[in-house]
């Protein structure tokens, strides 16, 4: 039996007041999984806490999102305070223009965002994990002007930081921003070539690997890292099974054969146990877990399991393979239609995470009438209607993917 430091930790939490000290012992990870012959390998249960810390919309409430939702107080730039480089002055704009201007480029750009109007900060991640801090300060107490806007990286690409940093200090002084119709990670990288690798004449003689060889120690190499009590090495399985699935990292014909690999080889089960753990609900409770140390790893960890789900099921549909593995598998049915549906809902949390959701959701139901049937009964409906209304004013992706799926589901809008 394979032990999982985190749930561990989060009962630990969940059951005492004090700081729990850290250890790790194996046992139950209260997700129900399902191996191909339907019997759960673990148990089903899923704490009131848990269900309880999920800050989702609840159905059939309907709520109204404010064009706007960033009212910043701005003070002058601190006389000991070092302004970054990727910086603007904004002159001959009121505050609420530039506001308006930054949170549209937001919008567009498909940016998570999360507003602080008493210190003027938002604070910013894009859909490949680069998090970044925007900071607004006024000019001179004389006249106010000019408006200063800073971007500070905190994590991720550096060039992915400054694509994005460029745009959204153009915004600021109003430059038109064209919105963003797929993520950075679906995009054709501009270094590609137009014939593949394998097929340059300095590699004709070279003795290539047999593709179910390669793809069986790839998978078993990502396995080895995700059973590690380390969350960063976890973060470095998830991140090369997202590799490995990805027709723009790897060989389109390699990337199917992945993916078909972790739906029906012999490692399924222990990969949808694996990414079960990653998507199960957060047990700390919401003060304590904002301030765990280990945050950023776990988020990440948790967007990387949602990127791979909607790399292995887009290309599945795409194969063909994917109706057969949701109508003799009860782990898609009984686990990952609820769980995507449960990051849909937790779009205010992450932005981010409910496109990838709501992409996995298209995938399922453009190819399996069951699928689609299962989604109804969850009550698919309204929280993709609730994500819609909350994204068409905040995330462009996820606006034009729920609509999709609600296309799909037989409710156009």
């Amino acid at each position: 039996m394979m032990s999982y430091p985190i749930i561990d930790i989060y009962r630990a939490v969940s059951l005492q007041t004090i700081q729990p000290a850290l250890h790790f012992t194996s046992g139950d990870t209260g997700v129900k999984l399902f191996s191909n012959d339907g019997k759960s390998d673990r148990a089903s249960n899923i704490t009131k806490l848990e269900l309880k810390n999920r800050s989702a919309t609840g159905t059939g409430v309907q709520r109204e999102w404010k064009d706007c939702a960033w009212k910043p107080t701005l003070n002058e730039v601190p006389l000991d305070f070092p302004l970054e480089r990727t910086r603007r002055e904004i002159n001959d704009a009121s505050v609420e223009e530039v506001v308006k201007r930054i949170t549209n480029c937001l919008r567009l750009l498909s940016i998570e965002a999360k507003f602080d109007g008493e210190n003027a900060k938002a604070k910013c991640k894009t859909s490949d994990m680069v998090g970044f801090r925007i900071r607004l300060f006024s000019g001179k107490s004389s006249n106010r002007d000019p408006i200063i806007v800073e971007i500070q990286k905190r994590s991720g690409s550096p060039f992915c930081f400054m694509r994005v940093c460029k745009k959204i200090l153009d915004a600021a002084e109003g430059a038109e921003i064209e919105p963003e119709n797929l993520p950075a990670r679906k995009r054709m990288p501009p270094c590609i070539t137009n014939n593949p690798v394998a097929n340059m004449k300095c590699l004709q003689n070279v003795n290539k690997q047999d593709p179910q060889e390669e793809v069986h120690v790839g998978i078993n190499k990502s396995l080895e890292m995700l059973r590690s009590k380390k969350k960063d090495v976890n973060v470095l399985g998830l991140e090369n099974l997202c590799f490995m699935t990805d027709p723009l990292k790897t060989r389109p014909d390699m990337a199917i054969i992945f993916c078909k690999a972790i739906i029906f080889g012999q490692h399924c089960t222990e990969i949808q146990e694996e990414i079960g753990v990653m998507l199960q609900n957060d047990a700390f409770l919401p003060e304590e877990f904002e301030v765990h140390p280990h945050k950023e790893l776990f988020d990440k960890c948790r967007h990387l399991a949602l990127v791979l789900l909607s790399n292995v099921l887009t290309l599945t549909h795409q194969d063909g393979c994917l109706s057969d593995a949701i109508q003799n598998q009860k782990w898609f049915t009984e686990f990952l239609i609820p769980s995507l549906l449960d990051e849909v809902k937790s779009f205010e949390i992450s932005s981010n995470n409910a496109y990838e959701a709501a992409c996995g959701l298209s995938s399922l139901a453009s190819c399996s009438n069951l699928a689609r049937s299962v989604m109804h009964e969850n009550s698919a409906i309204d929280d993709l209607k609730s994500a819609n209304q909350f994204a068409v004013v905040n995330h462009n992706l996820l606006a034009s993917e729920t609509r999709t799926s609600l296309a799909l589901l037989g409710h156009p809008i």
